[in-house]
């Protein structure tokens, strides 16, 4: 839960940090063809970034999902280990027909 509010946020924060980064390359006295060129180098490194983001995140996803799904199998087989206990012990005895 809170690595959702953590991922929200800088996800928050990079898309200000990119609205500012073009609302200042726009706003600062330069020719056009400069403030392309400038607009071009900024989404390279906001690119460039948010793909070392994403990397970082799929490398933590890799070491993650494989440790999680051992612990949630390990619960499963409690589960049932103790589904199968409580069966037995309230287990009625039969009695044959005619015993």
């Amino acid at each position: 839960m809170a690595s959702d509010r953590n991922d929200t946020g800088l996800a928050l924060f990079l898309t200000g940090l990119a609205l500012g980064a073009i609302a200042g390359i726009l706003l600062a006295p330069a020719s056009g063809a400069e403030t392309r060129r400038k607009i071009v180098d900024k989404a390279r490194a906001l690119r460039e970034e948010a793909e070392e983001e994403f990397e970082e995140g799929l490398e933590h996803l890799k070491h993650d999902i494989p440790a999680k799904k051992e612990r949630y199998a390990e619960a499963v087989r409690e589960g049932w280990k103790a589904f199968r206990a409580t069966l037995e012990k309230d287990r009625i005895p039969t009695v044959p027909p005619g015993a």
